[in-house]
């Protein structure tokens, strides 16, 4: 048989005018594979028979040759060529025994050709997804879908999607949107699936201040930066502007500290600015900021405020109530005074007399006075920081 597989090689190389023209074909196990295959000859000759043979090459030769003629052939090899130009076979359910070399021997009633082997591979069915596994946000994406033995089916032909749902084009511009477990599917196959990963810029940085609301002087407060990013951010950095406006783009700040979390304790006015928080990743950073302005007064003095606030309004009310009490006084002594100088002559004569009584005079205008008396206390407390407290004395003691 060697010999023979000799022979007919070198009576293909003498025939030079006889030639087959196919190729090496790949196939999934299972299923039919056809190998197109045409043949030519001399218009004066005559071909008798094509015949195909499957072997395994060898440095010898070929080995275990089976013999294919176009009458031979049943079950599943079908010869569906010709005896004019076509020497095409097709295999049905194919096994794993059928990769192998295959070359056909073609025959004229004057000459005889053995054409070069070509090679059958049988392959698993299956099909690969081809995706990038990880992008930066607006990088151009490009999904492969490959096979073992055909490279890539046309794209019009394949379906592709995104955590099951279909996706539009297999060519798109990264969003995070895109983010999923990819898959492709082809006449009936469906592919691995392939995580794709997108990456971006850190966004949505805030600053947190706790407690919440008004700062005082002596209190402590912490300052939280939180962002979204991915890769995740690897570094906070805090900065801090003095003032009350937004600082300048210009404007140099003063690096206070790192990491997420910012504590300051026994806060004092000189504090009072912007603090802005940097949260960086790999790919870059992104800025947010929250003014603090701590008030000069403390717990302790806002206590004493609302103490010698307590004590003022008390005065006003007790000193309110003593005016009402006098002015409702009064006009009875008046009323008295009047009967008794109607009733007595005593009476009239004092009435009427140009020079009254000393101590009635001083009555009167001690009960007068203490309507102008009732407005000092405001007066009084204002001046608490600006009188020693000798006057203060003496000033209590002249209006009780």
């Amino acid at each position: 048989m060697k010999i023979l597989g000799i022979f007919l090689i070198i009576q293909g190389v003498w025939s030079r005018d006889l030639a087959v023209v196919y190729q090496s074909q790949c196939a999934f196990r299972g299923t039919s594979v056809t190998i197109p295959c045409s043949y030519s000859h001399p218009h004066d000759h005559r071909v008798t028979s094509v015949a195909w043979y499957r072997g395994k090459p060898s440095p010898w030769g070929w080995n275990g040759y089976t013999f294919f003629n176009t009458t031979s052939m049943n079950g599943r090899f079908e010869y569906l060529g010709d005896t004019s130009g076509s020497c095409t076979l097709r295999i049905n359910r194919l096994l794993d025994s059928d990769q192998a070399g295959y070359f056909v021997i073609l025959k004229t009633d004057d000459d005889e050709f053995t054409a070069p082997h070509i090679t059958l591979t049988v392959q698993d069915p299956g099909i690969t997804a081809v995706v990038p596994t990880v992008v930066v946000e607006r990088d151009m994406v490009s999904l492969i879908c490959k096979s073992k033995c055909i490279g890539s089916p046309p794209a019009n032909m394949v379906v592709w999607s995104r955590d099951g749902k279909a996706v539009a084009s297999p060519t798109f511009r990264a969003g995070l949107d895109d983010a999923g477990s990819y898959q492709c599917a082809w006449e009936g196959l469906q592919s691995n699936t392939v995580t794709l990963e997108v990456q971006y810029l850190p966004r949505n940085t805030t600053v947190w201040v706790e407690p919440q609301g008004e700062l005082l002087k002596g209190n402590s407060v912490n300052l939280t930066c939180s962002s979204a990013a991915n890769p995740p951010v690897h570094n906070y950095t805090w900065w801090w502007y003095s003032g009350t406006e937004p600082p300048p783009a210009s404007s140099m700040l003063d690096l206070i500290g790192t990491g997420q979390v910012l504590h300051l304790a026994s806060l004092v006015t000189s504090q009072t600015g912007y603090y802005l928080c940097q949260a960086t990743n790999t790919l870059g950073e992104s800025n947010s900021s929250a003014l603090l302005q701590i008030e000069g007064t403390t717990l302790a003095g806002r206590a004493s405020i609302f103490i010698r606030s307590g004590v003022v309004v008390t005065v006003l009310v007790a000193l309110t109530v003593l005016v009402c009490f006098c002015s409702r006084k009064q006009p009875k002594t008046k009323e008295n005074q009047h009967s008794m100088a109607t009733s007595s002559p005593i009476g009239r004569s004092l009435n009427s007399s140009t020079n009254p009584d000393p101590d009635s005079m001083y009555a009167n205008v001690h009960m007068s006075s203490l309507p102008n008396r009732s407005l000092t206390p405001l007066q009084v407390l204002n001046d608490d920081h600006t009188h020693d407290s000798g006057q203060e004395r003496d000033f209590g003691e002249t209006d009780l």
